[in-house]
């Protein structure tokens, strides 16, 4: 039976490294956590470390990190299925989003819950996985800011996930 161990010594070390390696160039990063998921006892190692975001494509696994630490920051890295659209206003300070419609969702969520949900538009950049084609952004966008409770934090792509497209100075150009 496959099992993880965690080298809770290894963990602290790399993450005070790239900790300090992003503060000095001004970086705010996350911590993708769903390798752990979900374990309780994995996630208080990690959140004792002081991290600041968490990520996950997990909506329990964000709610267990809530549970653990209110105040850390959560992110839900995938794109939202439109029935978990509450949850994930409930648990992800952030989401992912390409769908006008799932972040429409998302607002009336967030309305409904006296929040701000913040998002993240993605942009399809060759991988053909997930994100609004370049020459639709900008409508999309305009029509994103209008909704009430939502708070786009960004823009993002997916590369080398599913056809290999390596990020290189022609593709951040273009994002």
């Amino acid at each position: 039976m496959a099992f993880v161990t965690l080298d809770k010594e290894k963990l602290a070390d790399n993450y005070h490294y790239l900790d300090t390696l992003f503060k000095q160039k001004g970086i705010k990063w996350s911590v993708v956590s769903k390798m752990l998921c979900g374990n309780k006892t994995y996630l208080d190692v990690l959140l004792k470390l002081g991290v600041k975001e968490v990520c996950d494509s997990r909506v329990t696994n964000l709610k267990r990190i809530k549970a653990i630490n209110p105040e850390v920051e959560t992110a839900y890295i995938k794109p939202p299925p439109k029935r978990s659209v509450r949850k994930i206003v409930e648990f992800a300070d952030v989401s992912f989003n390409t769908e006008f419609e799932t972040i429409k969702l998302l607002s009336d969520a967030a309305v409904e819950q006296n929040k701000t949900h913040k998002v993240i538009i993605m942009i399809e950049l060759g991988e053909l996985r997930e994100g609004v084609m370049r020459e639709d952004f900008m409508d999309f966008y305009a029509k994103v800011f209008e909704l009430p409770n939502i708070e786009v934090i960004g823009i993002g792509t997916n590369l080398t996930c599913m056809y290999g497209v390596l990020p290189n100075h022609d593709k951040l150009i273009q994002l």
